[in-house]
């Protein structure tokens, strides 16, 4: 999944010490199932691999309902975050806005002034936007159906954290210093979905365990920081802007910080996985969090020598 030119880059530490994953047994018939879901949504296939990505995140979990339904909130974040990112500019940065409010609205957050409800997004968003809706409604109604209320409530947390923290992003116009972007940076939901994707359904007496709290805080901190590596915006822009770092600086500062974090999560949830006392899907949950981390490093890491162009409208001490 790599090439030789990615792995002299800020990410080769980190590959080197990260295993590199099989992909499902299933893979291809995942990538082709969810293509073919997309397709029925208006939606094309994401351009930036993130299928390849769905491909291995998830273990050898059965092909069922939940690794499907995961599978598309990880791919229709992906889409979203790059209209959010590149997408919807000029005369139509209006859309961003009322595409958010109308997700929002989706699960019971409310909505921003002046965004519309999800009932007229159709009409009131471009395309894209309009089937990123439909698509977002229907896979919001089929988890329901999967996952018992705790899971649905920390979800749509998670979700709106993000949504609302990504418009925030795009409407200031400002990069965040290293600790507002640390400490504000949103969450990415994907802890759920790797929850959803193994059947786990945790209860919320368990999720709040100390324990699990701090593992679950290092993995969101890990898929944030790989991103933003991949991506090379958000917490390397701040270190550059903020901290006067050249570019290459700023990435082996990331890269370093993710090493740091990565062994921290490594071994919090091998002490998880390795305690009697916890039941079985705790352990399998914290085994299956490394997991997504090691496949999104590598995915980003082959991803990174050929991130696609902007969307059109269609063991290193922690930063200071």
């Amino acid at each position: 999944m790599t090439s030789p030119a990615t792995t002299t880059g800020p990410l080769a530490e980190l590959l080197a010490r990260t295993p590199a994953l099989a992909p499902h047994p299933h893979g291809e018939a995942l990538r082709s199932e969810i293509t073919h879901w997309l397709a029925g949504t208006g939606l094309a296939t994401p351009a930036d691999g993130s299928l390849d990505l769905a491909a291995r995140c998830w273990g050898d979990v059965p092909a069922g309902p939940g690794l499907r339904a995961a599978t598309k909130w990880l791919v229709l974040t992906r889409i979203l975050d790059a209209h959010l990112a590149d997408g919807w500019a000029g005369e139509q940065s209006g859309v961003a806005r009322r595409t958010v409010g109308a997700l929002q609205a989706l699960l019971g957050g409310g909505q921003a002034s002046g965004t519309r409800t999800c009932a007229d997004a159709d009409t009131g968003t471009d395309g894209a936007a309009a089937g990123l809706v439909r698509a977002f409604e229907w896979l919001w109604r089929e988890s329901t159906t999967l996952a018992g209320p705790d899971w649905q409530a920390r979800c749509a947390a998670d979700f709106r954290s993000h949504l609302e923290s990504s418009l925030a992003r795009r409407e200031s116009g400002v990069t965040l210093t290293v600790p507002q972007y640390l400490t504000h940076g949103g969450r990415t939901g994907a802890a759920g979905w790797v929850e959803l994707a193994h059947g786990l359904d945790l209860p919320d007496h368990l999720h709040r365990h100390p324990q699990l709290t701090d593992l679950r805080t290092r993995f969101q901190h890990l898929v944030r920081w790989i991103d933003d590596l991949g991506s090379g915006r958000h917490l390397l822009r701040a270190l550059e802007v903020h901290r006067g770092l050249p570019p290459h600086v700023a990435a082996a500062t990331v890269a370093a910080l993710c090493a740091a974090e990565l062994t921290t999560l490594e071994f919090l949830a091998d002490g998880i996985a390795r305690g009697s006392h916890w039941p079985t899907q705790v352990r399998r949950h914290a085994e299956s969090l490394v997991r997504y981390v090691h496949a999104l490093i590598h995915w980003t890491a082959g991803a990174a020598g050929h991130r696609p162009a902007p969307v059109a409208t269609i063991g290193a001490p922690r930063p200071k």
